[in-house]
């Protein structure tokens, strides 16, 4: 929309200060991951999800949701806490603002199986694999109503970091390789 320039001031061109959205790259400016959520989508986000194999993480976590934290699990503790702990593929997510986020999908059980919840999530992440979607909660079928965006929206702006580092990052402080970690402590009791 343009601005009508001030007859007070002659040549003044107040469009020619405005701020382009894209101004960071203008300034030769980066954006640097310094946090990397691990969260299911909020209901009021469209998302995409990273297609490929080489952008989901298969892992034992354990989610403590008083706090809203999830750890990675090493192999040596699975035994120690098994009954707290969840396999699940870690999928790399985008919102619209091009924040990256990790969302969880539980695994099916050893019986090959998944609750609905569970397996509504995972539908909805393979859609978002080429779609924008959002994923609403509904209780009254005990799963999640996946919403397509309706109109065609711009391709997500993928960060150029490695999946690698993007994982190191969401679990920074968070990852339990060792049965005296003070996250088991408490778990268990010792402390």
């Amino acid at each position: 929309m343009a601005i009508e320039t001030s007859s007070l001031v002659p040549g003044f061109d107040l469009n020619a200060l405005r701020l382009p959205q894209n101004f960071g790259e203008a300034l030769g400016v980066k954006r640097v991951l310094t946090r990397v959520p691990v969260r299911k989508p909020n209901k009021s986000e469209f998302f995409r999800v990273r297609a490929g194999e080489s952008w989901r993480f298969q892992s034992m976590i354990l989610e403590i949701k008083e706090e809203s934290e999830t750890y990675l699990v090493a192999p040596e503790v699975w035994n120690v806490v098994f009954e707290l702990l969840r396999p699940a593929m870690l999928h790399l997510a985008i919102d619209r603002h091009n924040n990256v986020f990790l969302i969880p999908v539980p695994l099916p059980g050893q019986d090959g199986r998944r609750n609905p919840w569970h397996q509504s999530l995972a539908e909805v992440v393979a859609t978002a694999e080429t779609q924008w979607v959002r994923s609403v909660a509904n209780m009254a079928i005990g799963g999640y109503d996946m919403l397509v965006a309706e109109a065609v929206l711009s391709e997500p702006e993928w960060p150029d970091t490695p999946f690698d580092e993007l994982i190191e990052i969401a679990f920074r402080g968070r990852i339990i390789q060792s049965p005296d970690h003070p996250v088991v402590a408490q778990l268990l009791g010792r402390s």
